[in-house]
C-alpha cells in the first residue's frame, strides 16, 4: 500500500508539473502576442540616398546632437527642456521590432532621462560617442537622421571604461519657432540584455 501511493502521490505531482508548465507555455505566448511593436522599422537600406539640409541647418542639428549627448553625459537634464518639442517621443527597441520602453511628450522624456541618472549615481560617468550621422531633408521644416552612437561607462573604482553598448539612433528634427529640435528619437542596440545596458 505504501508503495502504491507514493507511485500516485509521484503521478499527481508530474501531472501537477506539466500543468504548471502548460500554464507557463500558454502564459508566454499571451505575453508574446501582447507584446507592443516599435512604431519605426529600420530597413538596411535607410538614409543610404539623402538630400543634406542646407549648411546653416546642418549645423544647427549636428549641435543639438551633441548637446543633447553631454547632457546625458553629464547626467543632468539642463537644457533638454529646449531641445524637445512638446510631442517629443522616444522608444527603445530590440532588433527585432520589439517595443522595450516608449515615452510621449517633453515631460515623460526629461523624466526617463532622470529615471536613468538616478540609477547610474554618482559610481559612474557615461560618454555616447556619435558618429556617422546621416540627415535627410523630408520639407523645408522637418529632417530625418541616423547615426552610430557606442555608450562608454567609467566606474570609479577601475581604470579603464567599460563598453556599455552599441546602438543605431534614429532621429526627427522639426524646426519649432526658427528652432531645430527632437520630434522623434529611436534606439535600437546591436546586442542582447538591452533593458539593462540601454542607458
Amino acid at each position: 500500500m505504501t508503495s502504491m501511493g507514493k507511485k500516485y502521490s509521484a503521478r499527481l505531482q508530474l501531472a501537477g508539473l506539466a500543468l504548471g508548465v502548460g500554464a507557463g507555455l500558454a502564459f508566454v505566448g499571451t505575453a508574446e502576442a501582447q507584446t507592443p511593436q516599435c512604431s519605426f522599422f529600420l530597413r538596411p537600406d535607410y538614409l543610404r540616398t539623402v538630400v543634406n539640409p542646407p549648411p546653416s541647418d546642418r549645423q544647427e542639428i549636428m549641435d543639438l546632437l551633441h548637446r543633447y549627448n553631454w547632457a546625458l553625459d553629464d547626467a543632468s537634464d539642463q537644457g533638454v527642456d529646449a531641445m524637445l518639442l512638446d510631442s517629443v517621443s522616444y522608444e527603445l527597441c530590440d532588433a527585432g521590432r520589439v517595443q522595450l520602453e516608449k515615452t510621449t511628450g517633453k515631460a515623460q522624456l526629461i523624466e526617463h532621462i532622470n529615471q536613468i541618472n538616478s540609477l547610474m549615481g554618482n559610481t559612474s560617468r557615461r560618454r555616447h560617442i556619435e558618429s556617422n550621422t546621416l540627415l535627410n531633408v523630408v520639407d523645408n521644416d522637418t529632417v530625418e537622421g541616423k547615426s552610430t552612437i557606442a555608450v562608454t561607462i567609467q566606474f570609479t573604482g577601475i581604470e579603464t571604461p567599460v563598453l556599455d553598448y552599441t546602438a543605431t539612433l534614429v532621429t526627427m528634427f522639426k524646426r519649432d519657432a526658427g528652432l531645430w529640435k527632437f520630434a522623434m528619437i529611436v534606439l535600437i542596440p546591436d546586442g542582447p540584455r538591452i533593458t539593462l545596458r540601454a542607458r
